[in-house]
């Protein structure tokens, strides 16, 4: 035997001899470890799954809520809303909240269906496009009760935020003012959606005839006034 076997099977039974010391030592870490790493592998693919049909189960609900409200059984259909809006998934509770409003609101349940909205609105955990439109709806259910500072505390965050719902906030200021004979503040908001390049044509056709009504109403509060 040469004395370059003699050491590399000396140094062989060396490893040998501390890879087993650490086996000893370690081993039932590792297996332990390796255990909880394939358990834990397992519990989220079965987690996953489990989301996936639970979301799955609550669009086939909401599915078929949707088809009894516009049905003949909407009775039926806000029962199963309210059940989605208290254990579905978060995606379709929220969805669900904003049927019921709307329910609401079709029932001549105004106050409430403002406050179904509103909740969402200042709901964190709401999308912020939804809490948008949740602000909007709110505010038009009280366009024809609310005074011009309350629409103006309601719709300001949208307008300030530039968000994409601010041609709709405006066009709901202007004609809060309009009904309180605040012509300024209606020929304000009208203007700036005038000049807003991104107003829709619709809302840019109303703007004007707006405008229209104001011009036309100003001169006739002057005259009265003046006698």
């Amino acid at each position: 035997m040469s004395d370059n076997s003699f050491f590399r099977e000396v140094d062989e039974a060396v490893r040998h001899d501390r890879y087993k010391q650490l086996w000893d030592k370690f081993g039932i870490y590792l297996i332990v470890l390796a255990a909880a790493l394939i358990l834990g592998v397992a519990g989220y693919k079965g987690w996953t799954y489990w989301k996936e049909r639970q979301a799955q189960n609550a669009g086939a609900e909401f599915v078929q809520a949707m088809g009894l409200k516009l049905g003949s059984e909407p009775g039926k259909a806000d029962e199963a809303f309210e059940e989605l809006a208290q254990d579905g998934p978060r995606g379709y509770q929220v969805l669900a909240r904003f049927q019921i409003a709307a329910s609401l609101a079709k029932a001549g349940e105004a106050d409430k269906a403002v406050a179904a909205y509103d909740a969402l609105a200042t709901d964190g955990g709401v999308d912020p496009m939804l809490q948008g439109l949740a602000t909007l709806q709110a505010a038009t259910l009280r366009l024809d009760t609310a005074d011009y500072a309350e629409m103006e505390r309601r719709l300001k965050g949208l307008i300030e935020k530039n968000t994409a719902w601010r041609f709709s906030a405006r066009e709901l200021l202007g004609l809060s003012a309009y009904q309180h004979k605040n012509l300024r503040a209606a020929e304000e908001q009208f203007s700036v959606l005038l000049g807003d390049q991104g107003t829709p044509p619709n809302m840019r056709d109303r703007a004007n005839m707006m405008l229209a009504l104001i011009v036309s109403s100003t001169p006739a509060q002057s005259s009265s006034t003046t006698n």
